[in-house]
């Protein structure tokens, strides 16, 4: 079976939603705009990140929402000292996209810090001074491997997460026609606010829903969560929804 006639959630912030929400479209489904999480600027940081460019040897952008948030003070910087790098595929389109550099980023299945920092062409060196650009409160793994490799590590913070608006009225009213049918979660924090906000009176419609996923991380907290149906995927928009396509075609 195809996704025509689907529902699918798709629980990024609103300003990521429109190019997934075309590719499901695309593919038969009904994509439903569910952003649980809303990126709201930090202007301090935004200030202070031309300086901070100004004397970094590397770049790294967690996630195309940081390339984002970076691109302004990105298209008036000099960059000629800088090398890049990114964690997924994604993140390394838009921003070679912007700088005309290439970007350093993981070459196989898996889009994570372990994945980058097993890159050969990922040769920071000690004394080395690299940028971290992210949300506030970003995870530390990266930071704590490059700084035993010797180097200088700072943040840029541009961004804060805060609860966004979904719209459990027409969540409701697929569930209830029987159309609901998968999500797409891209974080672990996405997927916690999902069921939190949720409430215990839709857990079961949660809970057998298919859920697409880019890392296996995410899949491990779904499953604490109660999910049953997970598939884990690369990190890019038309591998999420060729994975749903492919669990549903298998299904009666």
């Amino acid at each position: 079976m195809s996704l025509a006639g689907r529902t699918v959630l798709v629980t990024r912030p609103a300003t990521r939603v429109a190019a997934l929400a075309a590719r499901l479209a695309a593919a038969g489904a009904t994509p439903l705009p569910f952003p649980l999480l809303e990126l709201v600027p930090e202007p301090a940081a935004l200030a202070a990140l031309p300086a901070q460019l100004a004397g970094a040897d590397w770049l790294i952008p967690v996630s195309p929402s940081a390339v984002d948030f970076a691109a302004p003070a990105l298209a008036s910087a000099n960059l000629a000292r800088l090398r890049f790098a990114t964690v997924g595929a994604a993140s390394a389109r838009r921003l070679a996209a912007l700088t005309g550099r290439p970007v350093v980023h993981p070459a196989g299945e898996t889009s994570d810090s372990a994945a980058l920092l097993a890159e050969p062409a990922f040769d920071v060196r000690p004394g080395e001074r690299v940028l971290i650009v992210r949300g506030v409160g970003g995870r530390p793994e990266l930071a704590e491997a490059l700084r035993s490799r010797g180097a200088t590590v700072d943040f840029a913070e541009l961004y804060r997460r805060e609860t966004g608006e979904p719209d459990w009225a027409a969540f409701d009213a697929a569930a209830a026609a029987g159309t609901l049918a998968a999500a797409l979660v891209t974080s672990g924090e996405i997927a916690e606010r999902l069921f939190q906000l949720a409430g215990p009176a839709r857990a079961e419609s949660l809970q057998s829903l298919l859920y697409g996923v880019p890392h296996p991380r995410i899949a491990e907290r779904l499953a604490a969560l109660g999910a049953r149906h997970i598939v884990t995927t690369r990190a890019d928009d038309d591998a999420l929804v060729e994975g749903l396509k492919n669990w549903f075609s298998h299904q009666p």
